[in-house]
């Protein structure tokens, strides 16, 4: 095959995160500390593969592997890490010519899948494409089915006074109906960013669910990029009732993960001033984009949440390939398995 792949180790961590500065996909997921954090916690072997082509590495995929009885698995990102996108990440994608930069595509993608048939022998595979890496046909060319998933994304370069415009009369009502009743909105530490996992998971048991990802997973993460998170707080009376931990990378302000409802029912919703607070932070630090992740689904709903600052709707791309043992797996999981536990987590909540 024109493209060799290599599994990075430890000495290769700043390679690696030279390739994923350099590339247009690269997200702040791919760093080489949140793989191998997301490695510890998940109980995932990762496999971080450097492609290289005429001995030039031409990109990064990093793959976690599980096996679970007879079932191998492959996932790029695993789940229940709260990660929305992964995948392959190619150095100098955009100053290549279309040819170039399709050949590359699939000689890489035609490496990887060799090495997951091969070496990891995986029957169930899940990746998740970075939002900037727009092409998915390499994959439907290996077989993989692909479905559409979508961000919200605001332009914060058409200025402060325009975006407020862009909320609706009641929205920009709620705005200052939540300012005369004294919610405030505080950029938070260590402390905040506790005191919202813990309104997550009292959100998480109302709705019969559980907070999938370990507090020690968060944890680790903040203190490992503490540069790149933010925490917001909306406080009534000095309390935190809500907020949101964000990531900020590049030229853009992810909001990444919160926003629980309160515990108490708080009208006008503090997450309004929270949003809107955190948008005109990021405005006000010069980043060009904000984008709420994975907040736009693929059910049919009224609306969602974070369209009411109408943002543009950015689409990305999921794949999957499954072996005819694991689509019944699949299958029996979605219709029956988990249904009947979020039965029994309704009933033990008392529900």
């Amino acid at each position: 095959m024109s493209v060799e792949i290599r599994i990075a180790n430890n000495d290769d961590a700043e390679e690696w995160d030279a390739i994923i500065s350099q590339s247009p996909h690269g997200t702040l997921f791919h760093t080489w500390n949140w793989l191998k954090i997301t490695e510890k916690h998940t109980h995932m072997k990762l496999y971080p593969l450097i492609g290289v082509k005429a001995g030039t590495p031409i990109g990064v995929f990093p793959l976690f592997f599980q096996k679970k009885g007879p079932v191998r698995m492959v996932f790029s990102p695993p789940p229940h890490a709260a990660l929305f996108y992964l995948g392959p990440a190619f150095v100098g994608f955009d100053t290549l010519k279309q040819e170039r930069r399709e050949n590359n595509y699939i000689d890489f993608q035609d490496s990887v899948e060799y090495f997951i048939n091969t070496v990891l022998k995986a029957q169930y595979i899940s990746i998740s494409l970075s939002p900037t890496l727009q092409d998915p046909r390499p994959f439907t060319w290996s077989g993989y089915t692909v479905e559409p998933n979508y961000d919200y994304v605001i332009d914060l370069s058409i200025g402060l006074g325009s975006l407020l415009e862009t909320l609706d009369k009641r929205g920009r009502q709620n705005l200052n109906r939540a300012r005369k009743k004294g919610i405030t909105v505080e950029i938070g530490g260590e402390k905040e960013y506790e005191a919202i996992l813990d309104l997550m998971e009292i959100r998480y048991a109302q709705q019969g669910k559980i907070l999938t990802s370990s507090r020690l997973y968060y944890l680790d993460i903040y203190n490992a990029y503490k540069k790149n998170i933010k925490i917001f707080v909306a406080k009534v009376n000095g309390e935190v009732v809500t907020g949101s931990i964000d990531i900020q990378y590049r030229d853009t302000h992810y909001s990444w993960i919160g926003n629980p409802k309160p515990k108490n029912h708080i009208s006008p919703s503090p997450n309004d001033l929270l949003i809107w607070e955190s948008v005109r932070m990021a405005y006000e630090q010069g980043f060009r984009y904000y984008i709420t992740m994975n907040a736009a689904g693929n059910e049919r709903l009224h609306s969602y949440y974070a369209s009411k600052f109408d943002p543009e709707l950015k689409i990305h791309f999921s794949v999957k390939k499954r072996s005819s043992l694991t689509r019944v797996l699949e299958k029996v999981y979605t219709n029956i398995t988990k249904p009947l536990t979020g039965k029994v987590k309704h009933h033990l909540s008392g529900e």
